[in-house]
């Protein structure tokens, strides 16, 4: 063999070490870096799992701290809202004008209790987390109603929803919160409220013929709207708003079927 075959089989055999070498890199990052996605994907898992049972324990303790208020305001805070309205009606008023404001008070304590007793009933329902969501749903507007201070349309809904504890508890709040803002700060006198099912999620809307306000500058804590989107969070929700001065305003929260259980 020559000097020239000799060179070129050096060559031959110096690029095909080279290649399988190459080909060794590529396969060796190819595996580093899927055995590092897999990885990361076993954090992502782990953080989330973690989330959730934290989440459950958070709504556990104040699933109880709840039960306990409302005890504590059935017990203590009702009992002497009763004395207070009983020692108002003994009150002996000649003066027709005292007699008046003393009929004023009596129908405050009456409204504060009848407030109270619907906040200890739902605070202390143990049936809460085995009820469907439309019935959650159905049983506030029913109190909101009852009120006799705005109507409440509910449009009917007849899939059941067997919503997690977490996504009934958020979504419940946040329908109260909206409810409230709606007669407190927009002076409505009618509320519809809808749960849709999509194809992808479930969304809960309402909507009030209230003053309306403009978002931009009513994102401070008197309305709350800050506390919707972060209880809608918690849920992996969406949660929009839409406000137009002198038409109302309407909420839309969307909560994916991928969290639907939680």
């Amino acid at each position: 063999m020559d000097d020239a075959q000799e060179w070129y089989l050096l060559i031959e055999t110096a690029s095909v070490i080279m290649i399988a070498l190459a080909l060794t890199i590529f396969a060796v990052m190819i595996i580093y870096r899927k055995r590092k996605m897999e990885h990361i994907k076993e954090i992502d898992r782990m953080n989330e799992t973690f989330a959730r049972e934290l989440l459950q324990t958070q709504l556990e303790v104040q699933q109880q701290t709840m039960q306990h208020i409302g005890r504590e305001i059935h017990d203590n805070v009702g009992q002497k809202l009763t004395l207070a309205a009983l020692y108002t009606s003994q009150v002996d008023t000649a003066d027709p004008a005292h007699q008046k404001k003393m009929d004023a008070i009596s129908s405050i304590i009456d409204e504060s209790l009848s407030d109270l007793r619907s906040l200890s009933k739902n605070l202390t329902d143990v049936n809460y987390f085995h009820t469907d969501l439309y019935q959650l749903i159905h049983n506030e507007c029913a109190r909101m109603e009852g009120t006799g201070r705005c109507t409440v349309h509910l449009q009917p809904f007849h899939i059941p929803v067997k919503a997690g504890h977490a996504v009934k508890n958020v979504t419940l709040r946040i329908l109260q919160e909206f409810l409230q803002n709606s007669l407190k700060h927009a002076d409505c006198t009618v509320l519809t409220v809808a749960l849709k099912q999509e194809t992808d999620g479930l969304e809960l809307y309402v909507t009030d013929n209230g003053k309306g306000f403009i978002i931009e500058r009513q994102n401070g804590p008197g309305i709350g709207l800050s506390n919707m989107r972060k209880r809608a969070e918690i849920i992996h929700a969406r949660f929009t708003i839409e406000s137009t001065v002198g038409k109302g305003t309407s909420m839309r929260l969307f909560i994916p079927d991928t969290e639907i259980n939680l």
